[in-house]
């Protein structure tokens, strides 16, 4: 029984721990650029020593990874739960936009491409579930749905990293709203994949 208290207690300790080094973190992101923070700041702000911060973190770019995770698991999060992809990415606009400062500090280092890659990483596995949505009963190929999604992927994430290095300048319910297009071009995509495939048919090529 003892046992226990004592380890529930060091839980909450070490959880405690680990949430004020990502939340002095992100206070630190706020002030400057993501090249200009050390381990050192962080230690010194939060009040701990290197080998506490090393005992969560491997280093400096594992906690921007953490960073990353966190706000970006929204979005599949809400996909999961059934909510739209468009809705759920109102919500990291929205995110994202009341973040001005950590994202343009971000923007601002050479670290952007982290970002990026989660950017991709998150909104990939989304795509491919909405591209199978709209094209079923159409007997679209494989193929050709990894194809459109991995197409609308790139642009997807293209505008959302153009919206974030020109400062979020628009509305994120709006920006959000854009999202329809892509959505409309990728019912297009299917519908000429599918007349191809019958054409082909009618050709005598059933590959």
């Amino acid at each position: 029984m003892l046992g226990d208290k004592f380890c529930e207690r060091r839980d909450g300790m070490q959880k405690d721990t680990k949430k004020h080094i990502y939340d002095t973190f992100i206070e630190l992101l706020a002030q400057k650029s993501f090249d200009k923070i050390t381990v050192r700041d962080i230690v010194e702000t939060c009040g701990i020593n290197r080998n506490t911060f090393y005992y969560y973190y491997c280093d400096i770019y594992d906690l921007l990874e953490e960073v990353f995770k966190k706000e970006l698991n929204i979005l599949t999060e809400s996909h999961k739960t059934g909510a739209s992809w468009v809705t759920a990415f109102i919500k990291i606009a929205n995110t994202a936009y009341s973040h001005k400062k950590i994202i343009n500090n971000i923007c601002s280092s050479r670290s952007y491409d982290y970002l990026e890659n989660y950017m991709h990483r998150a909104c990939k596995e989304i795509l491919i579930e909405v591209v199978k949505r709209e094209a079923e009963g159409m007997d679209i190929p494989e193929e050709d749905i990894d194809f459109i999604a991995t197409y609308h992927l790139y642009a997807l994430v293209g505008v959302i990293s153009e919206w974030f290095r020109t400062g979020m300048r628009e509305d994120p319910i709006h920006f959000a709203s854009q999202l329809w297009l892509v959505l409309d071009s990728i019912k297009l995509a299917l519908r000429k994949s599918r007349k191809r495939r019958l054409n082909r048919i009618e050709n005598g090529n059933f590959d």
